[in-house]
């Protein structure tokens, strides 16, 4: 169906509604000549057929000319090259397309527009998701026949069809997680080549697979069609081919995957739309990239079920970034009536109580979050707090249970594959483990650690979670523990701290399942920790002495709070073993202020 133009140049005409739309007719071309389309609203009973069009910006500042009815408007060169590969010889294509569609610079329109954004995909025909061009070498052509080989080896060894593909709701947990150990280490199978996974490094490498619009856009519809260049694939396989990429660290550090974005398109249509708890879906999608902050909220706002409090995360573009990430906060507390929104600090910003959504947080293992847990450190209470949006301040009751005498830091990284498995691992650990050891034995009157001492240390580290997240027995996560690090340690370290006892006792204990899932990311520090009661946790950020341990009213977790003046900047988040339970709820609650 050809759109007329209607005597619309550009944006010369403001939308009708709230709720109308502008789409394209891209028109015919060859190479060699400009972009041309025209362009108009149009209501949705009377839209015709169109495709929506998912790509990222590219570099806001380069820009190149488009035709739209006739008048220049430049655009990214991303989305101009998009266009060029995407039109017909001989005939139009009717498209939705961002940059073109909204005016960008009418501020209420743009925010109208976000908020109908998860609907122009999800009615389109197809949504066509556009990587960028292919090299001289052909590599996209090389890329996308390897995403098929792969992928149609992946649904015979497990049986399923790779039309049934879009049904499966998480293709990284139902089906690569839960039969990892069936399938073959990816360079191992027959059709594995040094070229294959060369071209399949440049292809996840593309910017794309970041973009945070892409979550909602690639999520709004089954219909989806990846392009690069001129070669085309389904997107389900592009998924389930990052999913299997992914599993194992030591290949995909072998083979150059740790700079490419494979667990991002693994997760992009599994992981981020499962959590009904939206927050989790904001902390997994700080990963990805935004052109404006704000939109690590707004881009997902459609994805985002509330049941108070929706009006604080409807897209505003008149408010700053830290005023739409305040209110963020206020939302959570309201939403869950819990205080679990501030365990998404990272300890980076100011205001220390407000999470930079915009900042990857995958610092912390991103297992640990989205399983209901049943920590109620400060026992069946609800939050009591209060905002002062004059000075962001956060007021919040709870109670001091102890200052931080002894930090020792690790990284999450410590429990990956690749540590255990090479000699330079092993040194690393070892050293890291001494002095953990050392910090735990020098609070006891023996250098061999107590059993009470292992099992609050191997708890600890581990969250109280086993490798597939799900709550574990502390039993267990001590007897793998002392596996662990009879693996990792030097036999004479090994014997100068664990008691012989506690050694037999773990004999059938599998060490290399401590401390998992670890993944190919880069984990900035955590920190181990005694307090001067006696208390052992672990911390998701760095910690030192002084800093101390607070426990909100309706909280999940303890937060490490450091000192500043009459007030508090917060730290992260800590699992402080006897602690988790409520044990110390009948403590002196006072109300502090967080700045």
């Amino acid at each position: 169906m050809r759109i007329k133009k209607a005597g619309l140049a550009r944006w010369s005409t403001a939308l009708s509604t709230k709720i109308s739309l502008r789409l394209l007719e891209l028109l015919p071309g060859s190479d060699n000549e400009p972009v041309s389309c025209l362009l108009r609203s149009v209501e949705w009973i009377d839209a015709p057929n169109y495709e929506a069009l998912s790509y990222a910006w590219g570099d806001p500042s380069a820009l190149t000319p488009v035709f739209v009815n006739g008048k220049r408007l430049d655009v990214t060169v991303s989305l101009h090259i998009a266009l060029k590969h995407l039109r017909y010889e001989d005939q139009s294509r009717v498209l939705w397309a961002d940059a073109i569609c909204i005016n960008q610079l009418d501020i209420p329109e743009r925010g109208h527009q976000v908020s109908q954004m998860r609907r122009i995909f999800q009615q389109a025909k197809t949504v066509l998701i556009w990587i960028g061009p292919d090299t001289e070498t052909r590599q996209a052509q090389l890329a996308v026949e390897s995403i098929l080989t792969i992928s149609d080896f992946l649904c015979q060894r497990l049986g399923i069809p790779v039309s049934d593909l879009d049904s499966v709701d998480n293709l990284y947990y139902e089906v690569m997680t839960k039969y990892r150990d069936a399938l073959p280490v990816p360079n191992n199978c027959g059709f594995s080549t040094e070229a294959m996974w060369k071209s399949l490094v440049w292809f996840y490498s593309h910017p794309y697979f970041t973009r945070v619009w892409a979550i909602q856009e690639a999520n709004a519809n089954s219909e989806r069609l990846l392009y690069c260049g001129l070669e085309k694939v389904a997107w389900n396989r592009v998924s389930l081919v990052a999913c299997y990429i992914t599993i194992e660290t030591a290949f995909s550090q072998a083979f150059g995957f740790t700079s490419a974005y494979c667990w991002w398109a693994a997760t992009m249509t599994t992981d981020l739309v499962q959590p009904k708890n939206w927050l989790l879906m904001l902390y997994l999608a700080s990963t990805f990239s935004a052109t404006d902050p704000r939109d690590v909220i707004y881009g997902l706002r459609s994805m985002v079920k509330l049941d108070r409090g929706e009006e604080l995360l409807e897209p505003d573009y008149s408010k700053t970034v830290t005023e739409a990430y305040r209110d963020s906060v206020e939302a959570g507390l309201v939403n869950f009536n819990t205080t679990d929104v501030l365990l998404y600090v990272q300890g980076i910003e100011d205001p220390s109580w407000i999470p930079r959504w915009d900042i990857p947080m995958l610092f912390r293992n991103p297992f640990r979050f989205g399983k209901p847990l049943p920590w109620k450190p400060a026992g069946g209470t609800r939050p009591k707090w209060a905002i002062d949006k004059d000075f962001n301040i956060l007021n919040i009751s709870g109670f001091i249970a102890g200052s931080i005498k002894h930090v020792e830091p690790y990284n999450e990284s410590l429990f990956g594959n690749f540590m255990e498995d090479s000699p330079d691992g092993r040194e690393s650990s070892d050293e890291i483990w001494k002095r953990i050891l050392k910090t735990i034995s020098n609070t006891q009157e023996l250098e061999l650690i107590g059993l009470h001492a292992l099992k609050a240390a191997a708890v600890s580290f581990c969250f109280a979670l086993d490798e597939n997240s799900n709550l574990a027995d502390e039993d267990i996560l001590t007897q793998r523990f002392v596996a662990y690090l009879e693996l990792t340690l030097d036999e004479k370290t090994y014997r100068k701290y664990i008691p012989e006892f506690v050694s037999e006792n773990s004999v059938k204990a599998d060490g290399k399942l401590f401390g998992k899932p670890v993944r190919d990311f880069k984990y900035p520090e955590s920190s181990f920790f005694i307090t001067e009661n006696n208390f052992i946790g672990c911390c998701v950020s760095p910690t030192r002495p002084d800093d101390v341990v607070f426990v909100a009213h309706g909280s999940t977790y303890p937060l490490v709070l450091r000192p500043d003046g009459d007030e508090f900047r917060i730290r992260g988040f800590a699992y402080i073993h006897g602690l988790m339970h409520g044990e110390q709820k009948d403590s002196e609650f006072q109300s502090i202020r967080i700045r």
